[in-house]
């Protein structure tokens, strides 16, 4: 088991916030991914850009609390970009319609271990 369900990685650029989520966002960690938003997110750095691509799983808590987050860029007078999304939020995105909420990017930015995941996908050990 993972002490620590959802790990919240941050880097910050100019009015952009940058935050690669790994592990679960769900009923259990949306209040930490409420907080973390709500602390990096302001008038002086509205854009959010999140990086799903090592989320493994997302409820529909974790799906309104990105409806959320999103609410908060947008009224931070900003937007929020989700990146990488795949998997499960996928299917979530699309079998509730969600998906048009948000500014989708393919692909993910490599901050947050992907080169484990190549590895794996190359079939050596990582």
């Amino acid at each position: 088991t993972m002490t620590d369900p959802l790990l919240i990685e941050t880097s910050l650029e100019g009015r952009s916030v940058y935050l690669a989520l790994c592990g679960e966002l769900t009923y259990g960690t949306v209040p930490v991914f409420d907080e973390h938003v709500a602390h990096v997110l302001g008038p002086t750095r509205p854009r959010l850009v999140l990086d799903v691509g090592r989320l493994q799983f997302c409820d529909s808590v974790g799906l309104s609390a990105l409806i959320g987050a999103q609410r908060r860029a947008d009224l931070a007078g900003g937007r929020m970009i989700l990146h990488g999304v795949h998997g499960m939020l996928e299917r979530i995105l699309r079998m509730t319609g969600a998906g048009v909420l948000f500014t989708i990017v393919a692909g993910g930015a490599p901050d947050c271990a992907d080169r484990a995941d190549d590895a794996e996908r190359a079939g050596e050990p990582a």
